[in-house]
């Protein structure tokens, strides 16, 4: 549902990394992490991502939407501490 959820208002390209608390089945995070590297697009495509993927899962989910040149810190912690989608 995560991926169908980012597809759709991001573009079939678009690449997921989930990363945080919610990796490690002994902790219970708060919140759903999620990276994704997409084109450009609107915040309101990610509002309404966050949004829908949200009353999907019944959960909080920080969702980070980038492009794929972004090189910060929060870019290369999810994608080489987290699970590629």
């Amino acid at each position: 549902m995560i991926c169908q959820q980012i597809h759709h208002h991001f573009g079939d390209s678009a690449t997921i990394w989930l990363f945080g608390s919610r990796l490690d089945d002994r902790k219970r995070g708060g919140d759903v992490d999620l990276y994704v590297e997409a084109a450009p697009h609107t915040l309101l495509d990610e509002i309404r991502c966050k949004i829908n993927i949200e009353e999907s899962l019944n959960m909080p989910v920080d969702l980070i939407v980038r492009q794929p040149v972004d090189r910060s810190l929060i870019a290369r912690i999810a994608k080489t501490q987290g699970c590629r989608l």
